[in-house]
């Protein structure tokens, strides 16, 4: 089994590099780690012990988290792996991440695919819970319930990219990241794509990712714990933006003005008004949010004259 670690970095060699020592320290290293350079002003350079086993992907204009991930898997289909472990520049892989993936991996399926968990850096104890169900009548998006992820495994639809461990036969199949969607959301309608084309997908908590839970805050709401975002309110517009694509596309045109859309709307106007501060630029980037996905806009929003 060739396994292919891809990690995809922006502006933070410090982070990309502890990243690097914790995946090729690991208790099970993978084959190569592929690194796209997302534009970085200063290029990035790995350290010397790791050059041997590193491959960097330079890129001269950011392509957003979508259009790294695309390269990286491409890059990594080059390569000729079995399978690929896609990684954020700013998570710590615990010694044995990888292993515990493989381990599960062997014992599956052919059409499956898996994830490592993250877990919260500040509170090592507290996984992120951002994997999901779907709902195929009505598009919307369910957490998987938290008493899951004290199993050994758990299964989903949609998920996060961070510790993504998915199959090069999924790839070839069901396509690579959409480069398209520049990012936010990119990540769900890739894992709702492999899941549609009838690929299987299994969080495995023993498989350990500390990540920061930066732009974000915790916050109590009729009982449970939300994480809303902080600020960078242009993050809103891409996955709202994403996400009426998306669904566009998946559901038939009656289920998604009568049922998706509305609830949708509505759901994510409360969770602004009543949830997040400076209201006034979230509100704004959801309502162009909506208004590009509907007329099928893609790419990056350029605004000033650069993306944001």
């Amino acid at each position: 089994m060739s396994v292919i670690a891809v990690v995809i970095t922006l502006d933070r060699p410090e982070m990309a590099s502890c990243c690097l020592a914790s995946i090729l320290h690991g208790t099970q290293r993978p084959d190569r780690v592929v690194v796209v350079d997302n534009g970085s002003a200063f290029p990035y350079t790995p350290p010397q012990e790791y050059q041997q086993d590193v491959d960097i992907v330079r890129l001269e204009h950011n392509s957003g988290p979508a259009g790294g991930a695309a390269i990286a898997q491409q890059k990594a289909l080059e390569l000729q792996a079995d399978w690929v472990w896609m990684l954020d520049d700013d998570v710590v892989a615990d010694p044995d991440a990888l292993k515990r993936l493989i381990q599960v991996a062997e014992t599956h399926g052919v059409r499956t695919y898996f994830r490592s968990v993250c877990y919260n850096k500040p509170q090592p104890e507290l996984p992120f819970f951002n994997s999901f169900t779907y709902s195929r009548r009505i598009g919307m998006l369910k957490p998987v319930p938290r008493e899951r992820y004290q199993d050994a495994e758990f299964s989903f639809d949609a998920c996060a990219m961070a510790g993504l461990f998915v199959p090069s036969s999924l790839l070839l199949e069901a396509g690579i990241f959409d480069a398209s969607l520049y990012g936010w959301y990119d990540d769900t309608e890739f894992t709702l794509r492999a899941t549609l084309a009838g690929f299987h997908g299994y969080g495995i908590p023993a498989s350990r990712l500390l990540h920061p839970s930066a732009n974000r805050r915790q916050i109590r709401f009729l009982g449970r714990s939300l994480a809303v975002l902080v600020d960078q309110p242009w993050r809103l517009y891409y996955g709202t933006r994403n996400c009426i694509l998306t669904q566009r596309r998946l559901l038939a045109r009656s289920r998604f003005l009568a049922l998706f859309l509305p609830l949708f709307a509505v759901r994510r106007f409360i969770s602004i008004v009543l949830l997040y501060s400076n209201r006034r630029a979230f509100l704004y980037c959801f309502a162009r949010g909506v208004s590009d996905g509907l007329r099928g806009q893609k790419g990056e929003l350029i605004q000033g004259g650069r993306t944001i």
